[in-house]
């Protein structure tokens, strides 16, 4: 790079626009600074005039604190306290247990996509198991019918069947 190339970049630096960030005090008075952080530079605007904050204590008109430590320097900002607002507290709540249940949703989230992964594969091997029912058919087995067997008892029991024991079995029986 040459010489001129670096003292343009340098002048493009420098003629840049910087945006600052005004406030107002509790008083009405108007102050500016590149942001409103720890270390920042702060100065108090009187129409034209620019001048640096003396070391203090400010109150923003939003309730912030800004402790000036050094002439023009911030070295502390103490956010306001909520107000005892029901309302806002029951919308930080309801912030809360939001963010507790995306929390919890997203330790489930590797769980619940290996449960997916497992139903598919699942389903696959379900769709295979049925193609392959579909081309084997099963056996049908046929089952003649049968008739139960008629005895005639009153044939079996006749003396000439029956043998002398039986006979006398019988006998006795019958008496």
């Amino acid at each position: 790079m040459n010489k001129q190339t670096i003292l343009n970049r340098i002048n493009a630096l420098l003629s840049a626009p910087v945006k600052l960030a005004q406030m107002k005090l509790e008083n009405g008075t108007v102050i500016e600074a590149e942001s409103f952080e720890t270390g920042a530079e702060v100065y108090a605007i009187d129409g034209e005039n620019k001048t640096p904050l003396e070391v203090g204590t400010y109150i923003l008109e939003d309730g912030t604190t800004l402790e000036i430590t050094e002439v023009g320097v911030i070295g502390a900002v103490v956010m306001a306290e909520l107000k005892d607002d029901p309302e806002m507290k029951a919308e930080m709540e309801s912030q809360k247990e939001e963010a507790l249940i995306m929390k919890i949703a997203e330790s489930f989230k590797p769980t619940f996509d290996a449960m997916n992964e497992k139903i598919e594969n699942l389903s696959k091997v379900n769709t295979e198991l049925k193609a392959t029912l579909s081309k084997v058919s099963a056996p049908k087995t046929v089952v003649a019918p049968t008739e139960p067997k008629k005895v005639n008892f009153s044939a079996v029991n006749t003396k000439e069947n029956l043998s002398n024991t039986e006979a006398r079995i019988m006998a006795l029986l019958a008496n």
